[in-house]
């Protein structure tokens, strides 16, 4: 594109020169001086002349409009060149006053062309700065969109897992409970989990939380709602029909995910998790209820020895 505007400013100059010399050499012929009846030698005074100094100031207004500033500098030697002429062998040469009104236009030339030079590069450079702010907006909408999404994401997902967060899996409760009235939640708390980041550091035990949050997604898949909901927590959320046989088989599946050792770095980790399961509406009234049920019962089963899945009761 930019080429192609190259190409054609040139061309304009090109074309604008050559008009504006023939105009010029015809105008030097036009002011030859003639011979009256074997008299001294007059310069003629053509109309024509008017005329052609007319089209010389058009050629001179179209290539500054049209080629700007290589048009307009095209303008200037042009009208600067004429000018030398004009006062050499036409004033100073032949004596002659009657130039002085084409010395003149071609100096008024120039001065349109440089007014016209002045405003179009003002104009110009005011689009310029226009234009870039105008992307300069879109850019900054664009960041400020990203932004929204990455903070409507981050509001929803856990930074670290990418797994829903805690608001998600409640939404999702909520949901549940309304759509079919009968659902289970099991909570996952892992097992001394402290003592990884204590004695391995954050960056092993977060790379664990990652794998584990990936495996469970995968044991899920789209039979359950999972999410991580806490630090080292994760809930998830079975539909409805679920006995208390199939909600212990179903954990025992879970439970086969943190018995395999992981491998990071070279290094062998493993990690166990105590679960509390919690029904509804046999266990609560709200999803609220559901949950803290849920986390009751996963205390229970810390208390009773850890690794190991207890269902909410009353009693507990």
């Amino acid at each position: 594109m930019e080429k192609k505007k190259e190409n054609q400013t040139w061309l304009i100059i090109i074309a604008g020169v050559l008009v504006y010399i023939a105009c010029a050499l015809i105008q030097s012929k036009l002011a030859r001086p003639a011979n009256v009846g074997g008299s001294a030698p007059k310069v003629g005074n053509n109309p024509m002349a008017g005329v052609i100094s007319q089209i010389q100031v058009v050629v001179t207004v179209m290539l500054v409009l049209f080629a700007q500033k290589k048009g307009y500098i095209t303008a200037m030697i042009l009208n600067g060149v004429n000018t030398f002429f004009t006062l050499i062998f036409q004033m100073i040469m032949v004596h002659s006053a009657k130039a002085i009104p084409g010395l003149i236009v071609t100096l008024i030339s120039m001065g349109i062309a440089t007014v016209i030079y002045f405003y179009t590069s003002k104009t110009e450079k005011m689009n310029e700065e226009l234009e870039k702010s105008y992307h300069e907006a879109i850019e900054k909408n664009r960041i400020i969109e990203q932004q929204g999404e990455a903070m409507k994401y981050l509001a929803y997902n856990d930074k670290l897992t990418g797994m829903p967060n805690r608001e998600s899996f409640m939404t999702n409760l909520e949901k549940q409970i309304k759509e079919s009235g009968d659902c289970v939640m099991i909570y996952i708390d892992l097992d001394d989990f402290r003592r990884i980041n204590d004695s391995f550091g954050h960056v092993i035990g977060d790379e664990l939380l990652k794998q584990y949050a990936d495996k469970i997604q995968n044991y899920c898949g789209d039979k359950a709602y999972a999410a991580k909901i806490g630090g080292d927590e994760f809930g998830i959320i079975l539909g409805s029909g679920m006995t208390n046989e199939a909600i212990f088989k179903y954990a025992a599946g879970i439970s086969g995910i943190f018995s395999e050792p992981i491998n990071i770095g070279g290094n062998i980790y493993t990690v166990a998790a105590s679960y509390g399961a919690a029904s509804f509406p046999e266990n609560a009234m709200t999803a609220d209820d559901l949950f803290r049920n849920a986390e009751t019962a996963m205390f229970n089963a810390k208390e009773s020895g850890k690794n190991q899945l207890c269902f909410f009761t009353q009693q507990g």
